[in-house]
């Protein structure tokens, strides 16, 4: 049999005690190198996370902002039904017996602008330049090209006194 010195074991149990501690070392060293770099990366993440969620709330409130201001500002200035309203009431007093101006439509470009659809109707030349030139005083007049008592009036309303 082969026999092993007391000598050659403890000597190969101190070499496998050294290699199990060197590798226990390393071991928990590598750990505690990925956990720091992981635990620095969650930082990281967490505070640009944060970033931007402040940076989105800003926009939310800047949002919210904006549709108030235009919210106000559509207020300013008359409603399309306010206008229909208006512009027949306007006609209805205009219209005589020379002439007939019918309000047709409306709509809406932007917040100050509509453009009116409007029809003129005379018995003499002089009905019609009188219908056309209540139009023109209301807005710039463009005739249609189909129809030619056809009339579209681009009105700009003025913003209404604020209260």
């Amino acid at each position: 049999m082969i026999s092993i010195s007391k000598k050659t074991v403890s000597t190969i149990t101190k070499i496998g005690l050294f290699v199990f501690v060197i590798y226990i070392i390393g071991y928990v060293f590598f750990k505690t190198a990925s956990y720091y770099k992981i635990y620095y990366e969650k930082e990281q993440l967490t505070k640009e996370l944060q970033m931007k969620k402040n940076e989105t709330n800003s926009l939310k409130r800047q949002l919210e902002n904006t549709k108030k201001r235009i919210e106000n500002t559509q207020k300013q200035y008359i409603s399309k039904e306010e206008l229909d309203t208006k512009i027949k009431d306007i006609f209805k007093r205009m219209s005589i017996l020379d002439y007939n101006l019918k309000f047709i439509d409306s709509k809406k470009m932007c917040v100050d602008r509509y453009v009116l659809i409007t029809q003129v109707t005379a018995e003499s030349d002089k009905g019609l330049i009188a219908g056309e030139g209540i139009l023109s005083y209301i807005g710039e007049v463009k005739k249609s090209d189909k129809n030619p008592s056809i009339y579209f009036v681009d009105y700009v309303s003025k913003a209404k006194e604020v209260k």
